[in-house]
């Protein structure tokens, strides 16, 4: 791995004409911060002796009400969580008491502590990490964090006074396979080593650092897979201040590369006092000779290879990135020496219009936010039009005051009290950071749509069977290869469907490939016949997850006397059906003769 290091000092170069700009914009689109139905996600082991409860999933709800459910889908002794959430309300769900079965722990073992959230409506949802001294936000990304290739963003500037640098991998789909190459020593593996494991639906796999030095980063490790995965980056009880002062978890859910964009805007956050300053972003290429612009440059900070981070001390209130490739922005924030972290999303067609998050304490609170110039008088706190106000923004350099950010400290819990609080702008879409801060520590939470537009990862699914694939709502126009015209379309063939969107000037398009598992039909062989008072076995094979005979038993195998329809219902491990029956027909002894002796 090489780090480049680099400060922008001096007179920046005001917003200039580059060739890398993104040619659409979003304007006026009404989505929400990351919402979904469905969201996986694998929590990280944190350091107990620091402190690592209480834990909960926080989920939002919308213009609808939700029926919720989260599982455990490779761990059959948890027993799924319901919950109903009322219209534009944020529930908890505390998961202190199944600590021991989610944190994902040990490393280097295959686990099945995965998290599965499913919800009836689209809802946005976070995992927090509580502990007034070790806390942390992790927002949920739904599908917009699954995929098949991830770079580990991360930092390399503090060290680990509790726990180890880590990121963690839940599967979706059962016979996964995830090739990892490591940037630095882990549990079971040495530095730059590249190594493979399966895992099935809903299990999960941790790769931890076995340093806490400064030196010892996972920055640019590279995931590889052949089935959609989600990824959670930690680095547990950072330091800033070395030997004095706080230490503090951070980490995030990342997006896979494919999500990635070339336009960023990070806004600091209050991890400063004076002369000392903890803010920075690092930005992680995923390509090789990728071109680094801060501020409207038209000359490059720097050119980076894949796996190689270029990071910025943050001495402006804003920054605005280009580059030419997609690359990872990952920022380091919090309150003075308390630290969070987020990965940020790129600019381009991305936002919401509507947040939902949790105050967890009445402690020092702030926001971050971001928007264009033209919407930064539509904000509404909890339905007050006067909290967040125009008067609130400035404009970010280099962007010909086009973008337009605010660094707002809410700490009166008038103003924003603890508890369930919505944020929202009449006019347009925004990002929003928040930073809250719990006894002595900090969390970081980005909150943000990561994509406008994500049909997901390629699917298989059975045969038989069909998929919904979803656009995202509140497009003005959809037109599928179908020839749809809707939000959604239900597919129940294989091949290659695509989606081209229309939100005023922005226009995007996404395209997924769906194929058919394989299935082996289950065969019990053809109609027989046995002689009355005999018995014959039926064998449905051993290749099969689960079975299910016309008379209720379960095994492969039965035996049985009695004729009549004889049938099996078997699932394989991708949880594809198939069903075989034959007749059995009972011949009946010939009828008893008496024999008579002379």
């Amino acid at each position: 791995m090489k780090i480049f290091f680099e400060i922008v000092k001096g007179t920046l170069f005001f917003y200039q004409k580059i060739i890398f700009i993104a040619v659409f914009e979003l304007l006026n689109m009404k989505i929400f911060a990351q919402q979904d139905t469905v969201f996986w996600f694998v929590a990280p082991d944190v350091a107990a002796e620091h402190g690592d409860s209480p834990i909960f999933i926080r989920i939002s709800t919308l213009e609808e009400a939700a029926n919720i459910n989260l599982s455990e889908p490779a761990n059959p002794s948890f027993s799924p969580i319901q919950l109903n959430i009322p219209v534009n309300a944020t529930q908890s769900i505390n998961l202190t008491p199944f600590k021991n079965i989610i944190e994902n722990q040990p490393a280097n073992t295959v686990l099945n502590y995965g998290l599965k959230l499913t919800s009836s409506q689209l809802v946005t949802a976070y995992y927090e990490v509580a502990s007034e001294v070790n806390p942390d936000i992790f927002p949920l990304k739904g599908k917009n964090g699954l995929g098949l290739e991830f770079f580990i963003p991360s930092q390399f500037h503090y060290p680990n006074q509790h726990g180890n640098e880590t990121f963690e991998i839940v599967a979706t789909e059962n016979n996964t396979t995830v090739t990892i190459t490591v940037t630095d020593d882990v549990v079971g593996h040495s530095k730059n080593s590249t190594w493979s494991i399966t895992l099935h639906r809903g299990q999960t796999y941790s790769v931890r650092c076995t340093g806490t030095a400064i030196s010892n980063t996972l920055a640019g490790s590279h995931i590889v897979t052949n089935k959609p995965i989600a990824v959670t980056i930690i680095d547990d009880s950072l330091r800033p201040l070395i030997t004095t002062g706080g230490y503090d978890l951070v980490g995030d859910q990342i997006q896979p590369v494919n999500l990635l964009g070339i336009e960023y805007i990070v806004v600091k956050g209050f991890a400063y006092s004076g002369s000392q300053n903890f803010e920075k972003f690092y930005v992680l290429a995923t390509q090789p000779n990728t071109q680094i612009f801060i501020n409207g440059s038209s000359t490059p900070s720097t050119i980076i290879n894949a796996g190689e981070t270029y990071f910025q001390m943050m001495e402006l209130d804003a920054y605005y990135i280009l580059t030419d490739k997609p690359v990872y922005v990952y920022h380091i924030s919090g309150h003075y020496d308390e630290l969070g972290s987020a990965v940020i999303p790129q600019i381009t067609c991305t936002g919401s219009q509507q947040i939902g998050f949790n105050r967890t304490s009445n402690l020092d609170f702030a926001l971050m936010i971001l928007t264009k110039d033209e919407f930064k008088s539509g904000f509404l706190v909890n339905g007050n039009n006067g909290i967040i106000t125009s008067s609130d923004f400035s404009a970010v350099s280099g962007t010909g005051g086009i973008w337009v950010y605010a660094r707002k400290e809410l700490n009166s819990t008038f103003l924003l009290p603890t508890g369930s609080n919505i944020i929202e702008n009449e006019l347009g879409p925004f990002h929003l950071g928040i930073l809250n801060k719990l006894g002595g520590s900090s969390e970081y939470g980005f909150f943000s749509d990561y994509s406008s537009l994500y049909l997901g990862p390629d699917i298989s699914f059975c045969p038989g069977t069909s998929v919904t694939l979803d656009a995202g709502a509140g497009m003005t126009s959809y037109l599928w290869s179908t020839g749809a015209s809707t939000q959604t379309i239900i597919v129940n063939d294989p091949g290659e469907y695509y989606v081209t969107v229309t939100d005023e000037l922005c226009t995007l398009s996404d395209t997924i490939i769906l194929s058919h598992y394989p299935v082996t039909p289950v065969n019990i062989g053809n109609d027989t016949a046995i002689c009355q008072g005999e018995e014959i076995t039926f064998d449905a094979g051993k290749i099969y997850h689960s079975y299910l005979w016309y008379n209720g038993n379960t095994s492969q195998k039965i035996t049985t006397h009695t004729g009549g329809l004889i049938w099996v219902q078997v699932m394989d491990e991708n949880n594809c059906q198939s069903s075989d029956s034959l007749q059995l027909n009972i011949i009946p002894l010939p009828p008893s003769r008496m024999i008579y002796h002379d």
